[in-house]
């Protein structure tokens, strides 16, 4: 006779860990959106120092990061279907945002505002560190890639 397990989450059947596992995504999501939102009102709105909450910023970067690459690796995002053209325009669209987000940063909610050449700059280092993210994102979809083709022909 089988044992039964004390851990409800195991003893569910599989509708009712994919309805579990769905309410985890959504507030986990939810979660991530509340932290980023009031980041940026701290920032903005109360105009506090980055250095006040950087743990904050810290721990939602690593883990987005980190959320991105595992869904990647494990196949919930079907990148591989994505040709080099999009990953060109998705990687431009960052690019564009990161520098619009930058210059409103620091010219706009920021006196004296930055020179060209400091403005310049800092869009140095998002295009860097956008393209270090990509390079990631794409190594992360290949052995993801390999792993998959790997567990099919086992």
């Amino acid at each position: 006779m089988k044992a039964k397990n004390k851990k409800p989450f195991l003893n569910m059947d599989e509708r009712n860990k994919q309805v579990a596992l769905r309410i985890i995504a959504i507030m986990y999501f939810l979660t991530i959106l509340s932290m980023q939102g009031i980041a940026l009102y701290r920032q903005f709105v109360l105009g506090q120092e980055l250095s006040e909450f950087k743990d904050i910023a810290i721990i939602m970067t690593v883990n987005s990061l980190f959320l991105i690459s595992a869904l990647l690796y494990f196949g919930a995002i079907p990148i591989r279907l994505l040709k080099i053209k999009s990953l060109l325009l998705i990687y431009l669209l960052f690019v564009v945002l990161g520098s619009a987000f930058t210059y409103v940063k620091y010219n706009v909610f920021q006196s004296p505002g930055l020179s060209f050449k400091q403005l310049f700059d800092k869009l140095i280092i998002v295009v860097a560190i956008i393209g270090i993210m990509m390079f990631f994102f794409a190594l992360f979809s290949i052995l993801g890639k390999r792993r998959l083709d790997k567990e099919i022909e086992d």
